[in-house]
């Protein structure tokens, strides 16, 4: 069989054919072996055969023209090549076509036929793991875990492309790219970083455990390539005294009454974060007063010095350490609980189920309850993001807030680490670590600063069940300090300049606002009143209760949306009348 050299004379005679309309016709060519040029018909065309593991398969590559001789080779190759090891020669030659990386098409191609995991599958498979304790299948990870790698990892907004891409055909460029982007929107400085740690350890989990569903190989673990330069900076300054924490629990509480009672639970929140000593995780997801988990000290036995405190108790599986928490409050920290809740059912008109609820929209929630008697899954708690967000804006870092920490004296930049730093360092101080162990909920080990050692010095207390006893010592230690401070602040020259600077922000604002809204009306004037300001912009269609009511959960209904429902679901959306209503009074 004669073969031919590919070249320009080659392309010449076969083009005259194609013109001449010869008969159809092949060139075999000299390299690779199985690469040849039909014609057929009045078109010429690049072509492979080639015999693979179960048959013969041919396919068309492409026109002869616009193209050079050194990339068909390439493609011709790797055509060759997929198809003697009888892999996706289709794959491979689109892939080429089209500019993109052939090896990633074939895994793209693969992964489809295998129904193998995107992303977005293998993340939401790493956190609904579960495990086996006393009998009953409970969740792997604790909540706070999962609510951290959705936030973090499978809901950034940065990383919404590669989520529903399969996970056998990412790259380490894909990551990466992300991981830059998340860093250039300046979130934060440990956004991107965490972004890299959470995709490696799903990534690794997948690859050691799961590798039939994501085709990863962990002998190749390209994903340990991804890194970032972050480097916690010196925190050790950033522990609180115990003044500082009696004025800033002065502060949120002299702030309070300008908020307008929409802040109130997260405020309340830090305080008695900042009182308790406990995880803000935790902390938010508690449930109110009237909760079958609270329970009246003492514990086991009556305290004098524990008169009026309640026992609250978390469950294992809400646990980061998957163990049940008990902790008794005492009655300050009940009444900023108190407060809250009494703030809540003062503005919606009932109480709600936990002990520090959102207030998104009163308006909204009032409709739902006069109507209904009660607002159903509008009943939120608050985010521990929330809290971090407002001690940032505390220290002037959110639009429109002075800095009401430094006017007070306290460090502008307070995180939830800080929390944990100010009860270890105070309770080193004092030689008792025992106790900010058995408050944080950590294993008790090690000798403390009085040279007692500290699993002999508590094994009574330690061996009672969740060591209730001892973390109230640790508690009434802590307020003893902490409360005076607080009384002493209440009274302090700079809790009254914060309040200024915050009221006089507030003013500017509502400034603003309303020449924002004289414009805004002034324009709709202009427009012959056919603009109108939305709270939401609605579907392009809306044609079913369930794309509204998914909308619905959180936000408020514009006046399209309602009339939807209102139409299609009769009476059970009778109540976004009173929406309407409440809103224009």
């Amino acid at each position: 069989m004669q073969r031919y050299p590919l070249d320009q004379k080659l392309l010449t005679k076969v083009r005259e054919l194609v013109n001449s309309k010869a008969p159809d016709q092949s060139f075999p060519l000299e390299w690779p072996r199985g690469f040849f040029i039909r014609i057929r018909g009045n078109e010429a065309s690049y072509s492979v055969q080639s015999r693979g593991p179960k048959k013969t398969v041919k396919r068309k590559i492409c026109s002869i023209n616009g193209i050079s001789f050194e990339k068909i080779r390439t493609i011709a190759l790797e055509a060759i090549e997929a198809i003697k090891n009888e892999r996706d020669v289709d794959a491979v030659i689109k892939a080429h076509l089209r500019g993109r990386d052939p090896e990633q098409a074939l895994d793209v191609a693969e992964a489809a036929k295998l129904k193998l995991w995107t992303f977005r599958e293998a993340i939401d498979a790493y956190t609904s793991r579960q495990e086996t304790q006393d009998g009953k299948l409970e969740p792997r990870l604790a909540p706070s875990s999962i609510t951290e790698i959705n936030s973090r990892l499978r809901d950034r907004s940065e990383a919404t492309a590669i989520m529903d891409r399969y996970v056998k055909e990412l790259r380490l460029k894909d990551l990466e790219q992300v991981r830059d982007a998340i860093a250039a929107h300046g979130t934060g400085a440990s956004c991107a970083p965490k972004f890299v740690d959470l995709s490696k350890r799903v990534l690794d989990w997948g690859a050691r455990l799961h590798r039939s569903k994501t085709g990863l190989d962990p002998a190749l673990p390209w994903w340990n390539g991804l890194a970032h330069e972050y480097r916690p900076g010196d925190r050790s300054g950033r522990a609180l005294t115990p003044d500082q924490t009696g004025m800033l629990i002065a502060l949120l509480e002299a702030v309070r009454p300008l908020e307008q009672r929409s802040n109130d639970a997260v405020l309340g929140a830090i305080q008695l974060d900042w009182l308790i000593l406990q995880r803000s995780q935790a902390l938010v997801g508690m449930e109110g007063l009237q909760s079958a988990k609270w329970e009246d000290d003492p514990y086991p036995n009556p305290k004098p010095d524990r008169a009026g405190w309640r026992i609250y108790t978390w469950e294992a599986k809400s646990q980061k350490g998957k163990r049940v928490i008990k902790l008794s409050l005492p009655p300050s920290a009940l009444q900023i609980l108190q407060r809250v809740s009494d703030n809540f059912e003062k503005t919606i008109g009932i109480r709600s189920r936990w002990a520090f609820p959102q207030i998104n929209n009163k308006y909204f929630m009032r409709a739902k309850f006069e109507s209904e008697g009660s607002i159903g899954e509008l009943d939120k708690h608050i985010t521990n993001s929330s809290m971090y967000q407002m001690l940032s804006a505390l220290g002037g870092r959110r639009q429109g807030w002075p800095n009401l920490l430094e006017i007070v004296g306290l460090p502008d930049l307070i995180g939830p680490h800080d929390l944990r730093r100010t009860i270890t360092e105070f309770f080193e101080n004092i030689g008792e670590t025992a106790y900010a162990s058995a408050l944080l909920d950590h294993k008790v080990t090690g000798v403390d600063k009085m040279s007692r050692e500290v699993a002999a010095l508590t094994q009574r207390t330690y061996s009672a069940a969740h060591r209730v006893d001892f973390k109230a010592e640790g508690l009434n230690i802590w307020l003893s300090v902490v409360m005076p401070a607080y009384e002493k602040a209440k009274n302090d020259s700079r809790i009254a300049e914060a309040v200024k600077a915050r009221k006089e922000s507030l003013e500017r604002s509502q400034a603003a606002g309303s020449e924002k809204r004289r414009q805004t009306r002034a324009a709709n004037r202009s427009a012959g009143g056919k603009k109108r300001r939305a709270r939401m912009a609605p579907p392009e269609s809306i044609n079913s209760n369930v794309v509204v009511t998914d909308r619905l959960r959180d936000h408020a209904p514009d006046r399209k949306e309602a009339d939807v429902l209102r139409n299609n679901g009769g009476e059970e959306f009778a109540w976004l009348d009173n929406y309407f209503r409440l809103a224009a009074e």
